[in-house]
């Protein structure tokens, strides 16, 4: 009997262990949607007012006394922030100024208790940030919180703080490539000021590492400032690691001009096959008639990449199809393979079909249709 009431005993006690689970969790759930609801009032309060603030000039709506430490507020700020633009924007920076909000937000960056405090400092800082927050946030692009760091380097690139610039270059060395790429992104909000300390870096450190030059030189083509050529056709020079040469020649494509035409030309005779399959694409993307004869030979390069990158480039070059067609009835079906591949993705096929249907076919077309139908499979 008394194992009967143990048993009894110990049901009874994880029933109760389980109301009392269900009892919290309901009541967790409960205070968690009154507060939902009560920030979401707050929020929706805080736009209405900013809203007026804007729209009338003389507006005295007062946003509350505790707006600097709601983070309903900072919310409801960023939010307008986002919809708006020139006077509009000096307007929210004044009601920010007014209230104390930077300076607060930098005390909680500087001296938050919890991480979650000071990233949602830097996240508001990021959005909100003026002059008076820069040294702050640049005292923060070595952060040891990750977030903090990006936050920082976002924050001064919206403000164009461009002493900040070399800062953020320098993380490109020591960052994760996730956060390397992120970085960059903020590189790219200052436009051509971040030129000079972008080619500086990479013709300083291409030598000794790669990740880091690589995702400058992206950075620079994504930018696309003209200037940045000169020193990256001294770095292809230079450059022996295959990674840094192909992000070099990939940028000086997209930046394009005539200055880059010949040294491009001449990485085309690469050991390594990914520089020239790189440097098809680059003189395609120029699309200097002159660079149709080193094409022409790429497509009888070895390798497929190359063949294929070649006669894509001879695809968009002036005058290009002549090198296409003519390899089409070639001594080499690899490159015949390459050109009918560019042609057929470029349209020429569906025209000659389009044009076979009605009886108009030209010699090109009869050309292209029958190397088709004898060799490639392609699905009429």
């Amino acid at each position: 009997m008394s194992g009967f009431h143990t048993v009894e005993l110990f049901a009874l006690v994880v029933f109760g262990v389980n109301a009392v689970l269900v009892a919290g969790l309901i009541t967790l759930k409960t205070v968690h949607r009154r507060r939902t609801v009560d920030y979401d009032r707050r929020r929706s309060h805080y736009v209405t007012v900013l809203s007026r603030h804007l729209a009338f000039e003389n507006c005295a709506d007062p946003l509350g006394r505790d707006a600097a430490t709601d983070p309903a507020f900072l919310d409801a700020l960023i939010d307008v922030r986002r919809t708006v633009v020139g006077p509009e924007l000096t307007t929210l920076g004044d009601i920010a100024s007014r209230y104390g909000i930077i300076t607060e937000l930098m005390h909680r960056l500087r001296r938050g208790r919890s991480r979650g405090q000071r990233l949602r400092a830097a996240v508001a800082l990021a959005e909100l940030g003026d002059g008076s927050s820069a040294r702050v946030l640049m005292d923060h692009l070595s952060d040891h919180e990750a977030e903090v760091r990006l936050q920082a380097a976002r924050g001064l690139g919206r403000m164009q703080w461009t002493p900040a610039i070399d800062g953020i270059v320098n993380r490109l060395e020591v960052e994760t490539p996730w956060l390397r790429a992120r970085f960059a992104d903020t590189l790219v909000g200052f436009g051509g000021k971040a030129t000079a300390p972008l080619t500086t870096y990479v013709r300083v450190n291409h030598p000794f590492e790669t990740y880091g030059p690589v995702t400058a030189v992206k950075t620079l083509a994504t930018i696309g400032d003209s200037q940045a050529v000169t020193p990256l056709l001294e770095v292809l020079e230079e450059a022996e690691n295959p990674e840094v040469e192909i992000a070099v020649i990939e940028a000086l494509g997209i930046l394009g001009g005539p200055a880059v035409i010949a040294p491009l030309q001449r990485k085309s005779d690469s050991p390594d096959w990914r520089v020239r399959a790189k440097v098809a694409t680059g003189l395609g993307t120029v699309g200097d008639p002159s660079s149709a004869p080193i094409l022409a030979r790429a497509m009888c390069d070895a390798n497929w990449w190359v063949r294929r990158n070649a006669a894509a480039a001879l695809a968009k070059l002036p005058g290009g199809s002549d090198s296409l067609y003519a390899a089409i009835d070639g001594p080499d079906p690899y490159a015949g393979d390459a050109a009918a591949e560019a042609l057929a993705d470029r349209g020429d096929l569906e025209a000659a079909r389009d044009r076979q249907a009605v009886g108009e076919t030209t010699a090109l077309d009869e050309k292209l249709l029958a190397y088709v139908e004898a060799v490639v499979e392609v699905p009429a």
